[in-house]
């Protein structure tokens, strides 16, 4: 891993050296906290590689939710397609039990009607008879 901040271990020695440190020390403790600067931050080309990881990863994800969201779709279509076809044959079904009632009422009606009017010339003769 490349060490993205720029420490200048030599400066930062130094530093310490001045402000009253032993040189091994302040020559440890540089070390150390390069080491620790290096493995602790991540350079930019690793960040463009983790960055490009995670938008594939995002459209890999995106992809297939579409993916199930479209099965559920054609799911949901399906049944209520089927849902449509029964609801239209209960209709038709119902339909043709009113044109069924509806027959046998026409013909209740016109034999009332034709009773009617028979009953009315029977009448109609009987008056005429009548002085």
């Amino acid at each position: 891993m490349n060490m993205p901040i720029k420490f200048d271990t030599l400066e930062y020695t130094r530093s310490l050296i001045e402000a009253g440190i032993p040189a091994a020390q302040a020559e440890a403790q540089a070390l150390a906290l390069s080491q620790a600067m290096a493995e602790a931050t991540v350079s930019p080309s690793e960040m463009v590689l983790l960055r490009t990881d995670m938008i594939a990863r995002i459209e890999m994800l995106r992809a297939d939710i579409y993916a199930k969201l479209e099965a559920l779709e054609e799911r949901f279509n399906a049944k209520l397609e089927a849902m449509e076809q029964r609801f239209n044959d209960k209709l038709e079904a119902l339909e043709q039990r009113i044109r069924a009632k509806l027959t046998t009422v026409y013909w209740m009606v016109g034999i009332s009607l034709t009773l009617h009017v028979v009953t009315i010339g029977i009448l109609v003769k009987i008056l005429d008879r009548l002085p």
